[in-house]
């Protein structure tokens, strides 16, 4: 940028000693407020998990809440990890909630997440596995999972197809919870779960945001 060509013969000149030939003349002031690191209209985006919000929390009205846990069954452990630990998941590392997925629990989270999904979130995103299971953590994880395990959701949302259909599929293969066709949910009567998300609420969320990202014109 304007800048880093400006400053960089400063930097040398201060690390030799002296100005000498190295002096750096007074910048353009036309130049430098036309440079587009100084744009007073630009807004930077908001993360995707943030944007994803309104998803999430319809998700979590059929999932849980960020301290669920299932060890096999929809619904067989009221309490969550606090019952069972005297912790919330916060107090725990990414590490140590897989460490649990690995001998007594099986759905983790807001998002429920199942051991073999919940290794694919952390591996497909930036969240490390030293990272604490926080509430934000989590829904980090929620939205690498709509990015890359199944992509056809964000295409929607970004406008790369209209196939609403094909998204709501997607979104019902990833959480029981969700309707995916007349009444029933993919995985009803699989482990105790049953949609309890309308195709109907599920496609007016999408919808709108879709609508807000077109709207905004600052697609993820």
């Amino acid at each position: 940028m304007t800048f880093r060509r400006l400053l960089a013969p400063a930097l040398l000149a201060s690390t030799l000693g002296g100005t000498g030939a190295f002096s750096v003349p007074t910048p353009d002031p036309e130049v430098v407020a036309g440079s587009s690191c100084l744009n007073p209209d630009y807004v930077e985006p908001e993360p995707i998990h943030v944007q994803l919000k309104p998803l999430a929390d319809l998700l979590a009205r059929g999932e849980g809440d960020y301290n669920s846990v299932n060890r096999g069954w929809a619904g067989d452990t009221p309490g969550g990890i606090k019952r069972l630990t005297g912790s919330s998941f916060a107090a725990y590392t990414v590490k140590q909630v897989v460490d649990m997925q690995r001998g007594w629990l099986h759905a983790v989270g807001r998002y429920q997440l199942i051991p073999r999904t919940m290794r694919f979130a952390v591996n497909s995103s930036s969240v490390s596995y030293s990272d604490k299971f926080t509430p934000e953590v989590q829904d980090r994880l929620m939205a690498a999972l709509v990015l890359y395990k199944r992509p056809i959701i964000f295409a929607y949302l970004q406008g790369s197809h209209d196939d609403i259909g094909a998204a709501l599929r997607a979104l019902a293969r990833e959480w029981a919870s969700v309707e995916y066709s007349h009444g029933r949910g993919y995985y009803d009567n699989v482990g105790g779960n049953r949609a309890s998300i309308s195709r109907a609420e599920a496609a007016k969320v999408l919808q709108e945001i879709k609508a807000s990202w077109q709207e905004d014109g600052a697609l993820p």
